[in-house]
């Protein structure tokens, strides 16, 4: 909010997911119910917002999903909870773009990275470098 992180979680998921893709999706949703909560607590402080929240992965196969409420036999197993994010894209209170897996400021929190690219999340994050 106003150009900085004003959330960010990880946490093991509760499901065990068959797939990549899966996993992914299941993040998504996780995320459009955690945007939903804030644009919710923002628009009782007198914040409304009109312009769709930007949510990035880097997973073409759950961003396709996301977007396409058809039908697929591959994802005939996932669970319809989290199908949560189709209803949100649909109603464009999320709007969701692929974000390039070397470009993924999340990694920090997910992943171990090589120092210049943990550096360069934490600045982009708002940590600043230690003294």
């Amino acid at each position: 909010m106003g150009g900085g992180t004003i959330t960010w979680g990880s946490r093991k998921q509760t499901s065990v997911s068959l797939s990549s893709t899966e996993s992914e999706y299941v993040a998504l949703a996780d995320a459009a119910r955690e945007i939903t909560w804030l644009q919710n607590l923002l628009e009782g402080l007198g914040y409304k917002q009109y312009a769709p929240t930007k949510l990035y992965g880097d997973n073409n196969g759950a961003l396709a999903i996301a977007k396409n409420p058809q039908y697929q036999k591959r994802t005939k197993h996932f669970d319809t909870r989290n199908h949560y994010i189709r209803q949100k894209v649909k109603e464009s209170v999320i709007e969701i773009e692929h974000c390039p897996t070397s470009k993924m400021m999340a990694d920090i929190f997910t992943k171990a990275l090589p120092k210049p690219k943990f550096q360069l999340h934490r600045t982009e994050l708002g940590f600043p470098m230690p003294a």
